[in-house]
């Protein structure tokens, strides 16, 4: 009892944490209302219309009630615990003040804090959600006994799949924190992962596993939770089987408290892995007073990396400074893959186009202009739209070496655009020459890809510089990186949409009554506009978004002699 005491101590004290820092930023709740309240409110009022039409077995669908509970009960089951796996697998397998926790508490209690938290959230999730789609269908008329049988699957489903996760998660992180082989690459692994997510769900092949766990679990013991719902609709369902759940709620929670106290007692006691090998750390750029022209900058490193080489020829290029300020931020970057996350977000908008690229075999006509966009805004925001804030604890060191403005910018540029300008065209080409388009077309969005790659990258150090962001935000839920500004994000997004689509009016003419006619349904007061004046307006555009980048570096050259470190 003792243990279980302390247990819940541990869980009460790590969830109050939780939800202050979510209620404590404004954003996030009312992103989370956002998310929710929508899905509780629509799913409401779903049951409501079923149980006024007589209950579930009233509703025609392609497959039986039965067959959907449990199919569905037992992916809800697996993606729970997976979810929990990989939630473990990062932040919330780290502990808070470790030495003094481990050295006052048993690892058997902290462990079962550690499930019976991750249980507490899952279920300020799915409570709500089962009571409005229960509460819906009681006032439809379809039965109140679902008010009682599906808030205690949700509670099923947690308390048997949580401790699972929460184990096979702690297993997983000792390896990927303390196998040294892993250790060190385990920022480059999280990314593959993250890219075969993205991929599985671009294919479909993530639609197609889902299927396959949905038909072959229909018997399996997770499939148990839904003959629960199944009586409480009073439909197909079978008593044993949700009496059944019972004892496998049972043994899964302490086989799964057991096994996260096993795990945790070598994890949570193991030293973490050094870091070393090709991980450079700072870089000293300090004044050479014997150059020709006594206020170049060279960096002296302690460690030689695979970065040298490329440093050497750039350096020939553009100065020894330069160079140093570019091969930084790549450095930066490669250390720290993890925390470039944030730039694949806008993916996850286009996986629409791109999955039904790949199900046809035929690359969409909009893909390329798409994935021209995606490039400029991914090349520009990684190295150019925060110089600042990315310098970290190094920025005094910068500042006070006899690196100027001039230098500082184009250092940064090039290190967005070396890297944009070639995999950008790669890429943009290619689905330019697979998709149906002229020719012309082809060339027009091979040479634009350089062109509005370079243009992001100098008006964005500018907005970079104006609006820098210092304090680290969280990337993913276990990553914690510093990244541009939401105003910076916005005002460099605003631009790129606009120099695109004023010079896509310019390029082809014949969008300039489309857009008039966009136009003249938007404005109020029954205002219209001509094609003739949006093609004015366009090539005017056109001037304005080539002016704008000069202006941009011009501001921020100038800025950046006037920082000051507080």
């Amino acid at each position: 009892m003792r243990t279980l005491w302390r247990g819940l101590v541990l869980a009460a004290v790590d969830v109050t944490r939780t939800v202050r820092q979510i209620t404590g930023r404004r954003l996030r709740v009312v992103l989370l209302a956002v998310g929710v309240l929508p899905v509780v409110g629509l799913g409401g009022y779903g049951a409501y219309l079923v149980g006024r039409a007589g209950g579930v077995s009233a509703v025609p669908a392609p497959l039986s009630v039965s067959s959907v509970a449990r199919g569905s009960a037992a992916v809800v089951w697996v993606g729970l615990a997976v979810l929990v796996t990989v939630r473990t697998v990062g932040g919330r397998g780290r502990l808070d003040n470790d030495a003094g926790l481990l050295s006052t508490v048993p690892t058997r209690a902290v462990a079962l804090g550690r499930v019976l938290s991750e249980a507490a959230l899952a279920l300020a999730w799915g409570v709500p959600v089962a009571l409005a789609l229960a509460v819906g269908y009681a006032v439809g008329g379809g039965g109140a006994t679902p008010l009682v049988t599906l808030p205690l699957a949700v509670l099923a489903t947690v308390l048997s799949a949580v401790p699972v996760g929460v184990a096979v998660g702690l297993g997983l992180r000792h390896v990927l924190t303390r196998v040294p082989l892993f250790a060190r690459h385990k920022g480059a692994l999280a990314m593959l992962a993250f890219l075969a997510y993205f991929g599985a769900i671009v294919t479909g092949t993530f639609d197609a596993v889902v299927g396959t766990l949905f038909e072959s679990l229909q018997s399996s013991p997770p499939a148990w939770i839904g003959d629960v719902v199944l009586v409480g609709l009073s439909v197909d369902g079978d008593p044993l089987r949700a009496a059944l759940v019972l004892p496998f709620v049972g043994v899964l929670l302490v086989v799964g408290v057991a096994g996260a106290t096993v795990a945790g007692r070598r994890h949570w006691f193991a030293d973490p892995v050094l870091g070393g090998g090709v991980e450079e750390s700072a870089v000293d750029v300090n004044v050479d007073t014997d150059a020709d022209d006594g206020s170049h900058a060279r960096r002296r490193e302690e460690t030689v990396g695979p970065f040298d080489r490329v440093e050497r020829a750039l350096s020939r290029a553009v100065g020894t400074a330069t160079a140093a300020l570019v091969v930084l931020a790549w450095r930066r970057a490669a250390r720290a893959p993890m925390k470039l996350l944030y730039v694949t977000y806008p993916l996850f908008g286009g996986v629409g186009i791109v999955t039904e690229s790949v199900e046809s075999g035929e690359v969409s006509a909009f893909l390329p202009a798409l994935a021209l966009l995606f490039v400029a805004w991914a090349g520009t925001v990684v190295f150019t739209l925060n110089p600042l804030g990315d310098q970290g604890a190094t920025l005094p060191v910068t500042l006070l070496s006899r690196v100027d403005g001039r230098r500082f910018v184009a250092a940064h540029v090039l290190a967005g655009t070396l890297v944009a300008v070639p995999l950008g065209t790669a890429v943009v080409g290619g689905l330019a020459v697979a998709a149906p388009l002229a020719p012309r077309q082809v060339g027009a969005l091979v040479v634009g890809t350089p062109l509005v790659v370079v243009l992001g990258s100098l008006f964005a150090v500018g907005v970079g510089v104006a609006v820098p962001r210092y304090d680290a935000v969280t990337v993913t839920r276990s990553t914690e990186a510093v990244v541009p500004s939401l105003v910076a994000f916005v005002v460099h997004t605003v631009y790129l949409l606009l120099a695109t689509a004023v010079a896509a009016v310019v390029y082809e003419p014949a969008l300039e009554p489309l857009v008039a006619a966009l136009l003249s349904w938007l404005l109020p007061f029954g205002l219209a506009v001509d094609a003739s004046t949006v093609g004015v307006a366009a090539r005017v555009g056109v001037a304005l978004a080539l002016a704008a980048p000069l202006v941009s570096v011009w501001y921020a050259v100038g800025r950046f002699e006037r920082v000051t470190v507080d």
